[in-house]
């Protein structure tokens, strides 16, 4: 819910090109209807992201959930000039190994990331931007 009342922050920090299209999305598939959290179009790209956000660790159903959303975009909403949805899952914790047997079918187009709850303390970030800094 954080997430979802900072949208324009964001949509900024996924970067350029990212159009907000919808906030659970509400698609019919057979006669059972499912919710995509978010849904953008990246207008360079030409494709719709697909976003499941999840406050648990990643579990294989989680990806085989985004999995049949991607299906139902790439059969029923894409258009003549698209490219092929892409799936982004974020969750709180990332399992390696399962998120890499469970997508391995999946021609790249479906990227698992973890996602922290708050900023790193005020000291630690500022000595790791300065850290940065140096490295130019």
């Amino acid at each position: 819910q954080a997430l979802l009342d900072h949208l324009q922050d964001f949509i900024i920090e996924l970067g350029n090109g990212f159009c907000f299209e919808a906030r659970q999305k509400r698609i019919l598939i057979d006669d059972e209807y499912f919710f995509i959290d978010l849904v953008f179009y990246h207008r360079i790209l030409k494709c719709h992201v697909l976003f499941e956000l999840k406050t648990q660790q990643a579990k294989h159903e989680h990806i085989g959930q985004l999995k049949v959303y991607l299906q139902h975009y790439k059969h029923q909403v894409m258009e003549i000039g698209d490219n092929p949805p892409v799936g982004i899952l974020l969750v709180t914790d990332k399992k390696k190994t399962l998120v890499e047997y469970a997508i391995a079918d999946s021609d790249k187009e479906i990227f698992v990331s973890k996602y922290q709850f708050q900023l790193p303390d005020k000291k630690d970030l500022e000595s790791f931007i300065n850290n940065e800094i140096e490295k130019l």
